[in-house]
């Protein structure tokens, strides 16, 4: 199999694949043999009649719909594997060339992880200085602890927003989107607790339409992108890592809170939390 990468704006790949004719049989032969599975053959036990006659009792556009399915399935998964490559969603597949003895050829479109060239965020932080937090003597613990809270997230802010801006990266546009929706889904979500009305009748008190209101999430959602990918990549620089205990300690609090998600999300959502919090607990311990 041959294969060749262009990379386009926003951290798209194109990928294209060329499945020479003797590789492409092997997958054409196996859907000759998983559709005819259930094929009833005379003289033979369903499934075992040779391939040759179950061939003929199938339809040739079957067959090759079946076999592209899996090489592409197989050969776009060996590339992301053999080339390191970090995909966001599902890619774009056309075919390009699917006839009998001739090679299959097809590409894919796909966008991933963009990569970043980091400012130095160790001299950076270095220069940041901590506010010190003042409590009257009339204020009780509990608002001095929020204050703090408060500070913590500013300081945190802070830091990334300095990191973002020395740092130069593509914002994949399915990023964005993502966010924009998420946040669109809160505010629906707030929106009738809060308010009191439905989200239909909250747009027309303000008069714009739901796309108004998310694009003017944009700069928002780049923001926080921007910070995102920052996290992620001091993460794997400074090779941070969670041991297992941690990991299913954090796990059983947050399905208690979120009894909703599932296992695999379960996981992945309290590994994203414990790293960030690890990675910006080491920006903070650089401030000098």
């Amino acid at each position: 199999m041959n294969h060749s990468i262009q990379k386009s704006a926003k951290s798209q790949l194109e990928i294209k694949f060329e499945v020479p004719a003797e590789e492409f049989r092997a997958f054409v032969d196996g859907a000759i043999f998983k559709l005819g599975e259930n094929l009833e053959v005379e003289g033979f036990r369903k499934g075992k009649a040779p391939k040759e006659m179950i061939e003929k009792m199938l339809q040739q556009e079957a067959i090759l719909k079946t076999a592209s399915q899996e090489c592409v399935r197989e050969n776009y998964l060996k590339i992301i594997k053999e080339q390191g490559l970090e995909p966001i969603g599902q890619p774009e597949i056309s075919v390009l060339k699917l006839a009998p003895g001739n090679p299959f050829e097809f590409k894919a479109v796909v966008a991933v992880l963009p990569e970043i060239t980091i400012a130095d965020y160790k001299e950076i932080v270095s220069k940041i200085k901590k506010k010190e937090v003042s409590v009257t003597p009339e204020e009780i613990e509990k608002l001095r602890q929020e204050k703090k809270r408060i500070e913590k997230e500013k300081l945190r802010q802070e830091i990334l927003s300095k990191i973002a801006a020395d740092s130069k990266m593509e914002i994949p546009e399915v990023l964005l989107d993502s966010e924009k929706n998420r946040m669109l889904a809160t505010i629906k979500e707030q929106v009738p607790q809060m308010l009191g009305i439905g989200f239909e009748e909250y747009l027309k008190k303000i008069n714009k339409t739901e796309q108004e209101i998310l694009d003017s999430f944009l700069p928002e959602a780049e923001r926080r992108v921007k910070h995102s990918l920052v996290l992620r990549e001091i993460q794997k620089r400074e090779k941070i890592e969670i041991l297992e205990k941690e990991l299913s300690d954090e796990m059983a609090k947050i399905a208690k809170q979120s009894p909703d998600l599932d296992k695999n999300q379960l996981r992945d959502y309290t590994e994203s939390v414990i790293k960030n919090e690890k990675a910006l607990e080491f920006l903070e311990n650089l401030i000098k």
